[in-house]
């Protein structure tokens, strides 16, 4: 099979040359340029995907970054068609990164399979960032560390990125210089792209050197794409404007062509949502559907708003969304209105309007803006885009290439102005690798790296629970599905009313602690009493709403608790050997899969930190947790056992741990330093459940020692714990714990502290191999937890 089949078996359509060579070349681009409809993710995917059969120079993660808050479902429903039809559903996975993964969303379980990746830049970035937006704390080194070695990144649209755009090159220049394992790409792809953009303090460098992909001449005349760069829309100011959103919506009726569909496009959900009331109220029911989309909805109504979008291409209506439809969405509308916007968002959104060139004739109508309007955008970058608007007649892929061709430069830039906004710097790439909580309740803010300031969100889900989620049952964390996005400013003004309290997940104490208004933070996850209202399936986030339907969710989710391993309990009797023996054979197929991107050293290494990874378990804290009689039930009592084996998995749901906090990789980190085990062992087996990392320090809850002894999360001075069996004949000697490398400088008998190792770590290796490092352990050792086990 040549390409060109490959291909047309995927899509069911030819290939055009330039997803041919992207395909074919002996050479990969990093900037590809090509209008908007001329089919880029199908060409990036299937080429990516061709050339890691065929061409073994790709890595194995495809990460496709979208800029908008957008309707990502659609792309994953069209990659997974491709898949199958090319038998490889199977072996490739597709994962949707977005808001409040749960917990038993496993992906970054498996290093070694072939993974595309979409989602939003907030979602993809943060985590990049090591600050998973929406993701328990814990679980914020595993896709840190997935994203940034053996990875493809695909940044679409980039001219509507803003500052991430400036994030993404200076992630770029970080992992050159800090080192990774395997290669990891970049494509930066638009309609039109400007390499200057890409020029940041760190990455200025590279940029001249960057290789460009563009369609030739050729290609413009070559059918059928021509048909669609050559597609008529012809262009006319709207009679009505924003201000008179009921006048505005008897044009849209007017201008509306049964069963064919009409896309208007407006810059706020406010607008949106009156908008779409007006059309309601007038329209005859020969008109059809409306819909209302934008960015405000939970996952599960916005799934089925996608439904719906997608018969309504079929059947006809009238879709009133905002921005969200300007990237990774495939629709054909026969009649477009959009408000005014910078000149890069309406070549967007002219490329939803008849797509395929299917309609002989279509009329986009742009509505006009007074200054305040024009508001989050900027007037000057409106106003630059209006005054081209008033010299066109048609905004076809064509018509928008000439018309640009004709500009100055000067012109140009006004139209594509360089991204602005804050730089994110080697020194702040280094801090994020750090993990540890602030106990002040603060972290470092990374929300102007990833999105321009005024676009920020947290996010919100809704319960019902009376005054307080902790009485008379905690609430559990949150869940991917109850997540809506909300605006900074919204939540902030929602939060005003009377008796309105927002509840922020607390780590340290595994509960819902309340927060002050000042406290909201782009990102994090806040839940609301459903009584309060500020939702409806309908509309999506709506601050007059009076109550809320919660999410159904499922209450089994283990938390991200500070205080428990629940992987160690409520499932199976197991010794601590047979558990690592487990560990080190899962260890050993992921290293057989990617064992070109590691060196022996570190292979060697990673396969005695598997062995020795949960030493800490024989700790009598631990072991009193699996088989405290306090919570026994006599159906599940666990079988002899005698020294050197030890409990590692208890078949029943044993009592939290008798000293707060306690964290058992610690206990084996801090063993194994004393039986003189390398640095990188020891940080890894410290570090595998994302909760000890570059810090030992005490909490603020945490239980004392009677005496002035040095305390850490559960570990005290002179703690012993017995010789006890790893398995596979390996015993760990009886041995007394010392927290000397909790203490700053060298300890008394000259050894360096748990900080100082860490930052040796650090330049040795970079944060980007620490990291991956300790996410392959992890995995290891959560695969081997999840095995089915029947009754045992």
């Amino acid at each position: 099979m040549n390409y060109s089949e490959y291909f047309k078996q995927a899509t069911g359509q030819e290939p055009y040359d330039y997803q041919t060579l992207l395909a074919e070349s002996d050479t990969w681009p990093d900037l590809l340029e090509a209008p908007t409809g001329a089919g880029k993710t199908e060409a990036v995917v299937l080429a990516w995907l061709w050339r890691r059969r065929f061409g073994n120079d790709m890595p194995r993660r495809l990460v496709y970054c979208l800029p908008m808050r957008v309707l990502v479902e659609q792309t994953r429903k069209r990659v997974g068609t491709w898949l199958n039809n090319l038998s490889e559903a199977g072996k490739v996975d597709v994962h949707v990164l977005m808001g409040g993964e749960q917990a038993d969303v496993d992906w970054d379980n498996r290093p070694e399979r072939e993974v595309i990746f979409i989602g939003t830049q907030d979602m993809l970035l943060s985590r990049a960032l090591n600050r998973g937006y929406a993701l328990g704390r814990a679980r914020w080194p595993l896709p840190y560390a997935l994203l940034n070695n053996d990875c493809l990144w695909v940044f679409d649209e980039v001219q509507l990125m803003g500052s991430g755009l400036l994030t993404t090159a200076q992630l770029a220049a970080f992992r050159d210089s800090m080192g990774i394992y395997g290669t990891c790409r970049n494509l930066w792809v638009s309609a039109t792209l400007r390499p200057d953009w890409l020029n940041t303090v760190d990455f200025h460098a590279h940029v001249s050197t960057l290789e460009r992909r563009t369609l030739s001449d050729f290609e413009w005349q070559q059918k059928p794409l021509a048909d669609r760069l050559n597609a008529t829309k012809q262009l006319r100011c709207a009679a009505s404007d924003a201000s008179d959103p009921k006048k505005l919506a008897t044009e849209i009726l007017a201008a509306h062509q049964l069963n064919t569909l009409t896309l208007v496009v407006v810059n706020t959900v406010d607008r949106a949502i009156k908008l779409r009331e007006h059309i309601e109220k007038q329209k005859k029911t020969s008109v059809g559907e409306t819909l209302l989309l934008h960015s405000r909805f939970r996952p599960p109504d916005r799934r089925e708003k996608i439904s719906r979008l997608e018969s309504m291409q079929s059947s006809g209506g009238i879709v009133v969304s905002t921005q969200v439809i300007e990237a990774g969405v495939d629709l054909s509308a026969r009649v477009m209105f959009t408000e005014m916007a910078p000149w890069p968002s309406l070549v967007q959104r002219f490329g939803r309007c008849n797509r395929k060139g299917e309609f002989d004739v279509a009329d986009v109508y742009w509505i006009d803006l007074t200054e305040k309007q024009i508001q989050p955008y900027d007037v000057g970058e409106v106003s630059a885009a209006r005054a081209e608007l008033q010299r066109m007649e048609t905004v076809g892929p064509r018509a928008l290439r000439d018309h640009l061709a004709g500009l100055s430069e000067d012109a140009r830039k006004r139209l594509y102005p360089a991204p602005q906004g804050s730089v994110i710097r080697r020194k702040d790439a280094l801090d994020l690798f750090s993990t540890a909580a602030d106990l002040t309740g603060s972290d470092i803010d990374i929300s102007p790296f990833v999105r321009d300031v005024d676009e920020l969100n947290a996010h919100v889900l809704w319960r019902e629970f009376g005054v307080d989620p902790n009485k008379p049952t905690v609430q559990p964390e949150a869940q991917r599905d109850e997540l809506c996005p909300v605006s900074i400013g919204k939540l902030n003004a929602f939060l005003k009313k009377p008796k309105a309290k927002a509840w922020r997940w607390d780590f340290l104490d595994d509960k819902w602690e309340s927060v002050d208004r000042i406290r909201i933070v782009p990102g994090q996850v806040y839940l609301l009493n459903a009584a309060l209202g500020g939702y409806d399936s309908e509309q999506g986030w709506n601050a007059d709403a009076k109550i809320v339907t919660p999410v159904t969710i499922n209450l089994a989710t283990p938390a991200d608790s500070n205080n428990a391993d629940p992987q160690s309990h409520d499932r199976f009797w197991q010794t601590l050997a047979q558990h690592t023996d487990e560990v080190v054979a899962e260890l050993e197929l992921i290293l057989g899969a990617v064992s070109e991107l590691i060196p022996a050293e570190e292979q060697t290494t990673l396969r005695d930190a598997a062995r020795w990874h949960d030493w800490g378990k024989a700790h009598w804290v631990f072991q009193k947790a699996l088989t405290d009689p306090g919570k026994r039930d006599p159906t599940k009592s666990e079988p002899p056992i005698t020294l050197p084996d030890v409990w590692g998995k208890s078949k029943h749901q044993g009592d939290r741990y008798k000293r707060t906090g306690y964290r058992h990789e610690l206990a084996s980190a801090l063993a194994m330093l004393q039986h003189s085990k390398s640095d990188l062992m020891c940080y890894v087996v410290a570090a595998h459940h994302g909760k000890v990392r570059t810090s030992i320090r005490s909490m603020p809850n945490e239980t004392r020692p009677t005496d002035d002894r040095r305390f850490a999360r559960g570990v005290h001075e002179d703690d012993p714990m017995p010789e006890v069996h790893l398995g596979s004949g390996v015993m760990a000697p009886a041995i007394t714990l010392s927290l000397a490398p909790m203490e700053l400088g060298l300890s008394d008998d000259g050894q360096p502290s748990w900080a100082e190792r860490v930052l040796g770590l650090l330049d040795n290796y970079g944060p980007f191999r620490l990291a991956y490092l300790e996410a392959l352990l992890c995995a290891a050792d959560r695969r081997a937890s999840a095995k089915p086990r029947g009754n045992a």
